[in-house]
């Protein structure tokens, strides 16, 4: 059996005797449960061919694996790629389960198929840590905060039966002890990415981010040798393809992300650069030319970036101060023209928002050619500052969320039924089909790679890929017509390896964006209806110019 190791004081494990279990044994047979989540904007499933069925595994829970005691036999079952199996629960000790606010429900149905099965279950991950109560009737041990550093004792006292029913982890972990997540754990080949961390936190205080207020404004960072690390073992596994440093925000401490990306250069090059690399970065990236050189030259090729607005008004009244250093177009432009592929996060329903927001969103993502937008409503997560605001104002709707392309959670300025019409119209305007394809196009044009390589694709697959798609989305689909005139405009790029990958993931990929769009206009139009007559209101807007 695990010793109890000495208490440590950020970490609250006193016990009840009535909290009390029996006892694990010596060899704890662990579950890792990673629930399904509903089908998203960042859901590959639909690509034809593809076996892809994530787009990233659940790193949080590999890192997990990898803190477990040596003595305990470790299995993971990721939602999204597999189903959990009564087998799988019948053949646990215990049952470990973490996610986040979105995943709620099938985080509640997971516990309680494990109870049903008598079995001892752990929750822990974002929505624990937001929401422990409503946790508590569902598990016996909800985690809250991140147990890195204390997670020794936290088994230990598990598997002993002494540990409370709620751990709270205040104190923030130093990553540089984090261990090398359990990459050997995961079907790989039903990823779209793989993924890795360097830093957690983010310093800047945008009020709708959960991000600041889970993991800190105090950027942590790991190692670089710990980073290689965690390539050496993807690279031993045999992974060749993107790898996603999934950091809210990558440059949050950006001397050391500066560091990291030589480091990284250097690292690649030796093993003639096996992994693409993509991130989430803060705007200001632009403003920083030598981080943007270095990444690009350690064979990075896309930036997720939180650009939510083109109004100022709006970034000024949510605190994203970082996106006014300089005109968000010209950010993203020198972002495309220094070798970064972009593509950004919208929001709508800031009560700055005028009138004409919708107009102005629309005309902001044609301009700067973003073919993956992700346009959504503003949310107020539990512990967020908006949310506060928002309930001290006596707005608030709900505590939950489904996810941003549900209405706000609050009562918006723009009456509510407005901001539905107006966004699902937008939504439509943006995957329209000739529209898609037109952005795709301008985002290979105006993206201008710095000599980074492209993936050495293997043959069988993607020849079978390209079959698929030929016969589902080239011949059967409504909208073939596009497509092929798309594919036939990317001949410009066949002597180049890199855009030409890319310009057939955009293809690829069209389909799924595409009727993902068409689907959320369909449940936000049912939505509309409930609404009834707010939603045919006389507050008309006048469109304006961007």
């Amino acid at each position: 059996m695990l010793i109890n190791l000495p208490a440590v004081a950020d970490a609250s494990l006193s016990v009840d005797a009535d909290e009390r279990h029996a006892p694990l044994g010596p060899n704890v047979r662990a579950l890792l449960v990673w629930p399904a989540m509903a089908r998203s904007f960042w859901s590959p499933d639909r690509i034809p061919g593809s076996r892809e069925a994530s787009q990233i595994p659940p790193l949080g829970l590999l890192t997990i694996a990898a803190l477990c005691p040596k003595a305990w036999t470790v299995r993971l079952v990721d939602e999204q790629v597999e189903p959990l199996l009564d087998e799988h629960l019948r053949e646990a000790d215990l049952v470990m389960v973490s996610g986040m606010q979105l995943q709620r429900t099938a985080i509640r149905k997971i516990l309680q198929r494990a109870r049903a099965f008598g079995k001892r279950t752990v929750v822990g991950g974002p929505y624990a840590s937001s929401d422990p109560d409503a946790l508590l009737p569902f598990a016996d041990h909800v985690v809250v905060g991140e147990p890195d550093a204390v997670f020794p004792e936290i088994a230990a006292k598990i598997q002993n039966g002494t540990s409370p029913k709620k751990i709270e982890i205040t104190k923030k972990p130093d990553l540089t002890s984090s261990p090398t997540p359990r990459f050997d754990l995961l079907k790989m080949e039903r990823y779209a990415t793989m993924a890795i961390q360097f830093s957690r936190g983010c310093p800047f205080q945008c009020e709708f981010c959960d991000i600041i207020t889970i993991y800190g404004r105090r950027p942590r960072t790991k190692e670089p040798a710990q980073v290689l690390a965690e390539l050496e073992s993807l690279y031993q596994l045999g992974w060749r393809k993107t790898v996603f440093i999934v950091d809210d925000n990558f440059i949050g401490n950006h001397k050391r992300a500066l560091t990291l990306v030589e480091q990284l250069e250097k690292w690649s090059q030796v093993r003639d650069y096996p992994f693409l690399f993509t991130t989430e970065a803060s705007m200001d990236l632009a403003q920083r030319p030598e981080l943007l050189d270095a990444m690009v030259k350690a064979n990075f090729f896309g930036v997720f970036v939180g650009i939510e607005s083109p109004s100022p008004e709006s970034l000024r009244e949510t605190k994203k101060f970082q996106n006014l250093r300089a005109a968000p177009a010209r950010s993203i432009g020198v972002l495309q023209e220094k070798g970064l592929w972009v593509t950004g996060g919208f929001i709508i329903g800031f009560d700055s928002d005028t009138e004409d927001i919708f107009e102005c969103q629309r005309d902001f993502v044609e301009r700067a050619a973003i073919p993956w937008a992700m346009m959504g409503f503003l949310q107020a997560p539990r512990t967020t500052p908006l949310y506060q605001r928002m309930h001290d104002e006596s707005r608030l709707l709900s505590d939950d969320y489904e996810t941003n392309f549900h209405p706000p959670n609050f009562q918006t300025v723009i009456p509510r039924a407005v901001l539905m019409r107006r966004f699902r119209e937008i939504l439509l305007a943006l995957y329209e089909p000739s529209k898609y394809f037109e952005r795709a196009l301008r985002s290979l044009e105006v993206w201008h790679p710095r000599g980074q390589k492209g993936p050495a694709l293997p043959l069988l697959p993607t020849a079978t890929l390209a079959l698929c798609m030929l016969w589902h989305d080239g011949i059967c689909w409504e909208h073939r017509r596009h497509w092929w005139a798309y594919l036939l405009r990317t001949r410009r790029w066949r002597n180049d390896r890199l855009k030409r990958w890319w310009a057939i993931a955009l293809l690829a990929t069209a389909r799924h964006f595409i009727t993902h769009a068409h689907e959320v206009a369909r449940g936000i139009e049912g939505e509309l209806t409930v609404l009834g007559a707010e939603a045919d209101s006389g507050w008309k807007p006048s469109l304006g110019n961007a």
